[in-house]
């Protein structure tokens, strides 16, 4: 479980849907209806029964339900003795439409007009989408959603959030999925005619080693259990946005001529990856992570100027580049920093031996790095066997 906490002394009262009610008298056909359904999707093990909702409201609790088309679709309690927020549902089928938003912004409304300072709730690590509510609406503690290969840079800004006391969610997105964009351009079947290529051939030892680096984890840093939440695993299609993909065709990596030259003159392009990473972003809503390293001339460079202290200031991009405001949906904590700073710096945090298990390679060979692709060559330490102790 987590709490989060949320003080009102700057709330403003929201408008909510007129779908919305404060219920005081219980119909009990409607709200056993709406038990049975929610049952049937979530089988809860703790679920209330509709005495248990008549006894909260003779005991001081606020009980607000969505009423369509004469059956109660969702619901929301506050317990006004402990000034917690309980039991958030929306049924399936009226998802997506601001309802889970309405029934927080209902309850604090009214703890607004009561005096109310300070409220609480408590939510289980799987419950994403009211993780994410909560989120939006400026709920504490902070989530830091972080992007986590198992990968040197993203390992190490994993680390070093939680050695700050950061709650991380790592979100991983599995590219074995038919994640479309990329994965259905055809240019990438044009090199060498190679059909290996995607999906990558490290996704299972990724995931092994995200597993084993938590269990070295819990013991390594102080309260990281708490703090790192469940692995987010996106293995469902992402959903398509052609401009976004377009953007990503334009630079990418599978074009026999790139458009952008570094500073230095030399061609680059922009990985092919980006495009489910950038679409994902955007159907997630909130911002996330990107923990991109500093590589003197990189693609990347192009949003330099656009990034300050790992803020991405879409105002910043040249003329130009102004497409490149797909990838505002980011922050960048680890851009200034090259591989050789975040190795010194897990020195100097204590992490740096849980560096060496980090994995880069995507086309092993043996389940052992191949050492010959662009990454493993750029790899500044070796990569050892989870199966070696330390």
């Amino acid at each position: 479980m987590i709490k989060f906490y949320f003080k009102l002394n700057g709330y403003t009262k929201k408008k909510i849907s007129n779908n919305i009610d404060k219920i005081e008298v219980i119909d009990r056909v409607k709200l056993q209806d709406g038990i049975d359904t929610f049952q049937k999707e979530l089988n809860w093990s703790e679920m209330w029964s509709v005495d248990d909702a008549e006894k909260r409201l003779e005991n001081g609790w606020w009980f607000y339900v969505i009423e369509i088309n004469n059956k109660y679709v969702g619901w929301s309690w506050f317990d006004n003795d402990t000034r917690k927020f309980c039991n958030v549902y929306v049924h399936e089928k009226y998802r997506n439409n601001g309802y889970g938003k309405d029934l927080v912004y209902v309850r604090l409304n009214e703890c607004k007009r009561q005096g109310i300072e300070k409220v609480w709730m408590e939510v289980e690590e799987w419950n994403v989408p009211i993780q994410k509510i909560g989120q939006e609406l400026g709920w504490s503690p902070k989530i830091h959603y972080t992007f986590w290969s198992g990968g040197f840079d993203s390992t190490y800004h994993v680390l070093k959030s939680l050695v700050d006391g950061k709650m991380v969610q790592p979100i991983y997105i599995d590219d074995r999925a038919p994640h479309g964009g990329y994965h259905s351009n055809p240019l990438i079947n044009q090199r060498n005619n190679n059909d290996d290529l995607y999906p990558r051939k490290s996704t299972e030892i990724e995931l092994e080693r995200i597993e084993w680096f938590r269990k070295k984890i819990y013991k390594l840093i102080k309260n990281s259990e708490k703090l790192l939440l469940p692995l987010m695993n996106i293995h469902n299609p992402i959903q398509e946005d052609n401009k976004i993909s377009e953007v990503v065709k334009k630079y990418n990596e599978w074009l026999p001529e790139t458009i952008y030259k570094t500073k230095n003159g030399d061609d680059s392009w922009l990985e092919a990856q980006a495009d489910i990473v950038i679409r994902f972003q955007k159907q997630f809503g909130l911002e996330i992570e990107y923990p991109i390293e500093h590589i003197e001339n990189d693609w990347y460079e192009i949003l330099d100027c656009a990034i300050e202290d790992g803020k991405f200031y879409e105002d910043r991009l040249p003329l130009k580049y102004q497409d490149l405001k797909i990838f505002g949906g980011f922050s960048y904590p680890s851009r200034h920093l090259t591989r050789e700073q975040m190795f010194q710096n897990a020195k100097k945090h204590g992490f740096d031996e849980l560096m060496y298990y980090t994995w880069t390679c995507w086309y092993p060979k043996d389940d052992k790095p191949c050492n010959e692709c662009k990454i493993c060559k750029e790899r500044i330490i070796e990569c050892r066997s989870i199966g070696d102790t330390i």
